[in-house]
């Protein structure tokens, strides 16, 4: 047992070194992309990116998962280049079907969105990336499947790698623009994929079983439902903003979002990698629930920390990230981030829901949500613009993560510290205020009056009741060590 726990400690640690290795590259290459293209360019690129991630989804048809659910079973019976080369063909299959999907039915609408004569070879070159990069994941979560993290950690990192090499050359130095984009991604993603063609199945073999397409389907199709739910209400705001405000807004929406989504990556991907294990393996412990209420506080405090740490690094990045045509993005930041706090409650509940096997109620959640988003976009993106974008999608993560909290809540009988999260949610209230009020101020002024104000606020907190005793114990000892680092 403890052994087993050594090990999945191991792996969790380097999976999380590969996903900030490939998260930083995707990051690096935003100056990049905002540098070497117009405005106009990088919100119809903007655009295909989406437009990709939801492909994926759907071409790779949950084969991920059934890999990983089915790959013991079939490593016992020594079919296990079956299960491989039998789910790797229907990953094949979807993806031909996905793209056939989008030439025959979708052209029309996203040739309004994306305002190009190019659209055909802008959709098959994107196809062509998805349809590479399912296939690449596919065959990569092989490793996962085996425990082999350290593979999968240097395949991650060779793609970023490839990635950001790539597009340097065939956007920087060859200024290919948005078809030096895509090339790069095609290049990347076949060359991994060749690599990973020759490693797995000359290790495995390869065969394919028609009778074992059933129930690989049955398993994984579900997924598709649960995991296109967020990319479905990126790809129908951008798709819109695209058609009705133009590929500027886009662009500057865009920027906005991805800084905004650091908060998902570094603080609420974590926490439910974390607690969703803690939970299910102590559901019979006596004082779980309890634990499960502060970790609650903890969450919503963490993320308005992350939040407004975004907001002050955002006002330096920004000028040196982008050309001053999206200095607006710090404001769709700004507004963002308050629903990103919401969004992390997601992620809470739908472990309590899962502790409680009520599983069915995320997905019903999560697709009304994401009809909601959708009906809120066409009505609003129209009038309001990126603003009313940024109103849908904080209207539905708001609607999916109370939602979500408030059964899971209910179904495993926790009470919510509210006096403590009230406390932190008016704080945050005040920090953006004052945020939204000094957008336009100097440096000098902007981060000066935030310190004093992160001061007088960490000196109320530290001397009220919001601290328990072992949390102001923990604090303090915090301090002490700071202390001795410094003045060492």
């Amino acid at each position: 047992m403890n052994m087993s726990l050594k090990l999945l400690g191991k792996n969790t640690i380097i999976y999380a070194i590969g996903n900030v290795c490939w998260r930083t590259a995707s990051f690096l290459l935003i100056p990049l992309y905002t540098h070497s293209l117009s405005v106009t360019d990088y919100g119809l690129l903007a655009t295909l990116l989406v437009s990709i991630q939801l492909m994926v989804i759907f071409m790779s048809m949950g084969m991920r998962n059934a890999l990983l659910r089915f790959s013991k079973e079939y490593e016992v019976d020594n079919r296990i280049g079956d299960l491989v080369g039998t789910s790797s063909s229907i990953n094949l299959l979807s993806g031909l079907i996905v793209t056939a999907v989008w030439f025959a039915l979708l052209i029309p609408f996203l040739r309004s969105v994306l305002h190009t004569n190019k659209i055909h070879s802008y959709i098959g070159m994107a196809c062509c990336v998805a349809l590479l990069q399912s296939l690449s994941l596919h065959i990569m979560t092989y490793y996962r499947a085996r425990n082999q993290a350290f593979k999968f950690l240097a395949t991650g990192v060779s793609a970023a790698a490839i990635l950001f090499a790539a597009s340097f050359v065939l956007l920087y130095v060859l200024q290919l623009g948005i078809v030096g984009a895509l090339l790069a991604l095609i290049t990347t993603y076949a060359a991994i994929l060749l690599f990973l063609l020759m490693d797995v199945f000359s290790e495995i073999g390869i065969g394919i079983s028609i009778s074992l397409m059933p129930k690989l389907l049955r398993f994984g199709f579900p997924f598709v439902f649960s995991l296109s739910g967020q990319y479905v209400v990126l790809w129908v705001t951008m798709s819109f903003l695209g058609h009705f405000a133009g590929l500027e807004a886009v662009a500057i929406y865009s920027l906005g979002y991805k800084l905004a989504q650091v908060v998902t990556m570094t603080i609420h991907i974590p926490f439910a990698l974390a607690f969703q294990p803690y939970v299910f393996a102590n559901l019979d412990s006596q004082n779980i629930k309890e634990k499960i209420s502060r970790a609650l506080t903890y969450l919503v405090l963490a993320t308005a920390f992350m939040s407004l740490c975004i907001l002050l690094a955002s006002r330096v990045l920004l000028p040196l990230i982008a050309p001053p045509e999206y200095s607006s993005a710090f404001l769709v930041i700004l507004l963002l981030l308050p629903g990103m706090v919401l969004a992390g409650i997601y992620y809470f509940g739908e472990t309590l829901l899962s502790a409680a096997q009520k599983t069915h109620i995320i997905g019903f959640i999560v697709t009304v949500g994401t009809i909601f988003s959708i009906a809120l976009n066409w009505l609003l993106i129209p009038v309001l613009g990126q603003y009313g974008a940024i109103i849908s999608v904080s209207a539905s993560s708001v609607f999916i993560g109370v939602s979500l909290l408030k059964i899971g809540l209910n179904e495993l009988g926790v009470t919510v510290e509210w006096r403590r999260i009230s406390i932190v949610g008016c704080l945050f209230g005040v920090f953006l205020s004052v945020m939204f009020l000094l957008r336009d101020a100097g440096y000098p002024f902007f981060y000066g009056t935030f310190t004093g104000l992160a001061i007088v606020s960490l000196f109320l907190l530290c001397s009220s009741s919001f601290c328990n005793e072992q949390e102001r114990l923990i604090l303090q000892n915090a301090v002490v060590k700071l202390k001795l680092t410094v003045f060492r």
